[in-house]
């Protein structure tokens, strides 16, 4: 593991782009490739965007973001009434504003997995860089 980060936001759709911003500046700073940078992005903006809306009863979630050479994890934890143990694949209204969340995160990620805790529920997003690895040469020099 090359990095880790933690934040605890506020459930409010403000922060979501704050985590956005911080995860950019984290996979910048870290060269990781370009297409997984962006996927990452969305995918964790669509993660915190469903604890903004959905975690009721709650007034914070936690993100964690593990970064390692091959890929990364990044949980989004809240302690809302969550989803389905295991939410629908392919029921979304394409043509919906909402609920297509689940299904951008799926089709952008390596892995997504929802897990119940005592205290609330964990969505994981895993993300690998495949043949292409973090750069640390071609990393943000302004991080040095």
């Amino acid at each position: 593991m090359l990095l880790s980060v933690n934040l605890s936001l506020p459930r409010d759709a403000r922060f979501v782009s704050l985590m956005r911003d911080v995860a950019s500046t984290l996979m910048s700073h870290l060269g990781t490739p370009a297409e997984s940078a962006q996927d990452i992005l969305v995918a964790v903006s669509e993660a915190c965007a469903n604890a903004v809306r959905h975690a009721t009863g709650s007034h914070g979630y936690d993100v964690s973001v593990h970064v390692g050479e091959d890929g990364c994890v990044i949980d989004v934890i809240d302690r809302g009434p969550g989803l389905p143990a295991e939410p629908p694949r392919s029921e979304a209204d394409l043509d919906a504003e909402a609920g297509r969340g689940l299904l951008l995160m799926r089709a952008l990620v390596d892995e997504l997995q929802f897990i119940r805790e005592d205290d609330g529920h964990r969505l994981r997003l895993t993300k690998r860089w495949g043949p292409e690895r973090l750069d640390l040469a071609l990393a943000d020099p302004s991080a040095r």
